[in-house]
C-alpha cells in the first residue's frame, strides 16, 4: 500500500512547493505605484522615474552574466528602437562594474538606456528575486504589467502591453 501512494504524495507535495515558490517570485502587485528611484547612466546622466511620467517606463532588470538576460535584450534594443520616441525603455544593470557592461553594451551594439543599479536597491524596491525581470510602468506611474523570467515569444507580450500603455498616454493628454 506505501508503494501505491508514495507516488501519489511525492506529486502532490512537489506541486505545493512548486506553486509556493512561484507565489514567492511575484514582483510588484499590477496597479500598485511603482518605487521612484534615482540611478546614474553608464554616461554620467542621473534618471528619476518621478521625472517620467507622462509616458510609459519599460525595464528590463539584467547582468551581462546571465544567459536568459542575454537572450531577452536583443528585443529590449528592438522596442528602445521601435518605441523610444513614445516611451522610456531602461535596461536596469545590476551590481556589474561599468567598464564590464560598457564594453558588453559595445560588442553587441546595443544603444538604449542603462541606469546602474550599483546597490541592487532598486531591484529590491521592485522585488527582484530572479533576472531578467521586466515590469513596464504606465504615464502615471502604476505598474501595469510583470514578467519574471525570459524565454521564447515573451516578446510579442512585451510589444502588445507597451503598445497599450503608449496608446493610454497619447489618449489622456
Amino acid at each position: 500500500m506505501y508503494k501505491r501512494w508514495f507516488p501519489i504524495v511525492a506529486v502532490v507535495a512537489l506541486t505545493a512547493v512548486g506553486a509556493h515558490a512561484l507565489l514567492q517570485q511575484q514582483g510588484m502587485p499590477i496597479g500598485t505605484e511603482a518605487p521612484d528611484f534615482r540611478l546614474e547612466t553608464l554616461d554620467g546622466k542621473v534618471i528619476a522615474l518621478s521625472k517620467l511620467r507622462g509616458k510609459p517606463v519599460f525595464i528590463d532588470f539584467w547582468a551581462t552574466w546571465c544567459g536568459p538576460c542575454r537572450r531577452a535584450l536583443p528585443h529590449t534594443q528592438k522596442l528602445a528602437e521601435k518605441y523610444g520616441k513614445d516611451a522610456h525603455i531602461l535596461a536596469i544593470n545590476l551590481k556589474e562594474d561599468p567598464e564590464i557592461v560598457r564594453e558588453f553594451l559595445q560588442k553587441n551594439n546595443y544603444t538604449f538606456t542603462v541606469p546602474m543599479d550599483t546597490t541592487g536597491e532598486v531591484a529590491t524596491a521592485y522585488r527582484v528575486r530572479g533576472i531578467p525581470h521586466f515590469v513596464l510602468i504606465d504615464a502615471q506611474g502604476k505598474v501595469q504589467f510583470v514578467q519574471i523570467g525570459y524565454g521564447p515569444g515573451i516578446e510579442q507580450k512585451f510589444e502588445t502591453e507597451l503598445q497599450k500603455a503608449i496608446r493610454a498616454a497619447q489618449a489622456s493628454r
